[in-house]
């Protein structure tokens, strides 16, 4: 049987979906993220059998590609974003599975979905990509990390967050994706420790230059990034900086901002709601989750976006 997996191919979570269905299956991996999705899905060959598709949100505006693709091949959506009725239920008809949770990380959803068929060690990598994509407390990985050292899983996480936060080469994740996938430890990864040691390296200058460069508005502060960072992770180093309560970062290509949007721990606003609604506002599109989300917009509402996003972080008075 030949199964390909389309996962996101920008951080831990992503890869770790892609690990656990190569252990599983054997699986080619195609990496995507919100650009290439639709040449992703192009790409698939028409033998495939089975094809997954894990830790992508996925837009009504897809439907028609993966229609095609139903025709010939069997469909299995795992993922943990929001995702709207009309896109479940027209899947659904044309008989494609979505099983869909928001509460835990899209790595977490598989491996329960499969935790039958896999080792003990599988659920310590799920727990990896937990910690990473900030889900240590869903049900799934809550129950996970119970019976785990927990300090010893956060750092091995962290060891290959920032590890990719430094190399995105396709090289270095499919490298990531095969080593996981026998269940290898992070720091035994080739370049690991030296990568993650330099990735914050890098966080310490930014985080130097944010007090002279962001811009504070209300609860958020924003800047623009155009180094080699992501800007997910500089949308985090600037609340971290700054202890606001949203930050975002963003860089301009091709009359397009690709923006990333990182809230503090206790936001009570759901930042990917309110992601998808600004952008789709703009002419562009966006989503996420309720601490961590993205939007890609013409670059000229770009001012607007962050406006908007001011006035949707109402003033409230946090917790002590």
């Amino acid at each position: 049987m030949t199964v390909v997996s389309i996962t996101h191919g920008d951080d831990l979570d992503g890869l770790t979906c892609g690990a656990l269905l190569t252990k599983l299956f054997n699986a080619e991996v195609i990496l995507a993220n919100y650009d290439t999705i639709e040449d992703a899905l192009k790409s698939v060959p028409e033998s495939t059998d089975q094809l997954y598709i894990t830790d992508i949100n996925l837009r009504d505006a897809l439907i028609c590609h993966l229609n095609k693709i139903a025709e010939k091949t069997k469909i299995i959506i795992i993922d943990h974003h929001p995702m709207t009725q009309t896109f479940k239920v027209e899947m659904r008809e044309k008989g494609v599975e979505v099983m869909h949770d928001t509460r835990d990380c899209a790595s977490a959803l598989v491996y329960n979905i499969f935790r039958s068929r896999l080792e003990h060690d599988a659920a310590r990598i799920a727990a990896y990509a937990a910690i990473s994509d900030m889900f240590e407390d869903g049900p799934i990985a809550s129950i996970i990390l119970d019976h785990m050292d927990r300090k010893f899983v956060q750092h091995e996480a962290f060891i290959l967050t920032h590890a990719l936060g430094c190399e995105q080469s396709s090289e270095f994740k499919y490298q990531v994706i095969k080593d996981l996938s026998v269940y290898a430890y992070p720091h035994r990864i080739k370049n690991a420790n030296e990568l993650a040691y330099k990735q914050l390296e890098k966080i310490v200058k930014i985080k130097d230059i944010i007090p002279i460069k962001a811009i504070k508005l209300g609860r958020l502060a924003y800047m623009e990034c155009n180094d080699d960072l992501s800007t997910g992770e500089v949308a985090n180093i600037i609340m971290d900086t700054l202890g606001l309560d949203v930050g975002l970062c963003y860089k301009i290509s091709d009359g397009m901002a690709n923006i990333s949007l990182r809230g503090e721990r206790r936001l009570i606003e759901h930042l990917g709601e309110i992601a998808f609604k600004l952008a789709d506002n703009c002419g562009g599109f966006g989503g996420g989750h309720n601490r961590a989300a993205g939007a890609k917009i013409p670059e000229n509402t770009l001012k607007q976006f962050i406006q908007d996003l001011s006035e949707e972080l109402k003033p409230w008075v946090p917790f002590p």
